[in-house]
């Protein structure tokens, strides 16, 4: 006869899976698995969602953190940053749907977008100080964090925290700018 699992044992691991449906992949959540599934939703050009497949529209991600990063800088733009992992249910859920909501797409313009792809720039992410997939960072074309978000996010939440970090910065006016009064 199978030996029941002790009650504490049970409540703890009901307790664990509700923290990590709720929090994203840690990076000890799940290990790689051999057969790597790619990260969808990184088809080239507006509305593809991989080879030959049709969805709704996609951010337009730029190839490699140091091009985008030149490219924000060149530009005067954010850097918005997608941190995921092909082995993370939660980063494949992100970049499935939640970055597919056309309000996040529209946002993603004010910014340089790149997909780092945690299994291929694992240093990348190490030196980020991501600690969790997905996570969302935003940085100012010198490399200032604006906004970070790390685990699962709803598209609304998303929105608004998006459309506070990627606002234009406002440049506070300096005693000489200021008009004078006479």
């Amino acid at each position: 006869m199978p030996r029941a699992t002790p009650f504490p044992i049970r409540v703890s691991r009901a307790l664990a899976w509700c923290i990590v449906a709720f929090a994203g992949c840690d990076i000890r959540d799940e290990a790689p698995r051999v057969q790597e599934r790619p990260l969808l939703g990184t088809g080239s050009g507006p509305g593809r969602m991989g080879p030959g497949l049709m969805g709704p529209p996609a951010i337009e991600y730029v190839g490699g953190f140091e091009a985008g990063r030149q490219r924000a800088e060149a530009e005067a733009r954010p850097l918005l940053l997608v941190c995921a992992a092909s082995w993370c249910r939660f980063s494949a859920d992100m970049t499935q749907r939640a970055l597919r909501d056309p309000r996040l797409v529209a946002l993603s313009r004010t910014a340089v977008c790149v997909l780092v792809d945690a299994d291929r720039d694992a240093e990348l992410c190490r030196g980020l100080g991501v600690r969790g997939f997905p996570t969302l960072l935003v940085l100012d074309p010198d490399g200032t964090e604006r906004f970070r978000a790390t685990g699962r996010s709803s598209p609304d939440a998303l929105v608004t925290a998006l459309a506070t970090a990627l606002e234009p910065r406002k440049v506070a006016a300096t005693p000489a700018d200021e008009p004078r009064v006479r």
